[in-house]
């Protein structure tokens, strides 16, 4: 048996998202299909968010809604690129605060998402 077919459906599928860059949207039923959940109830979100956290997959909105068809987006919070970038936004809007390595992370963050100069459009 290989890797992938002894982990979870919750593993498999953080795996996922990290192979697709760390940042994937889709609509609440995708997240239900996985639990193996047909609708949504309280519970059950509840259940989603805690197998997503444990799998260090954080998402936008950051409680899911009840809403079958609404979008969210997710995001690997360990590995470097977008999902770094979300995981850091996220944390600094929750507390209100932030440490001076958190500010300088977060501008070099950005600041690597930024084109060079040699790459930007002449004026």
């Amino acid at each position: 048996m290989s890797d992938i077919d002894e982990q979870t459906p919750w593993a498999t599928y953080a795996a996922i998202i990290a192979a697709e860059g760390g940042c994937r949207w889709l609509r609440l039923q995708e997240l239900l299909a996985v639990a193996s959940e047909r609708k949504v109830g309280r519970r059950i979100i509840e259940g989603i968010e805690q197998e997503l956290a444990a799998h260090r997959v954080g998402h936008f909105p950051t409680k899911l809604p009840p809403d079958q068809t609404a979008c969210v987006l997710l995001y690997t919070q360990d590995q470097p690129g977008p999902g770094s970038l979300l995981d850091l936004v996220r944390q600094l809007t929750e507390t209100g605060t932030a440490t001076n390595s958190q500010i300088i992370t977060l501008a070099a963050l950005l600041d690597h998402r930024r084109p060079k100069s040699e790459d930007a459009a002449p004026a």
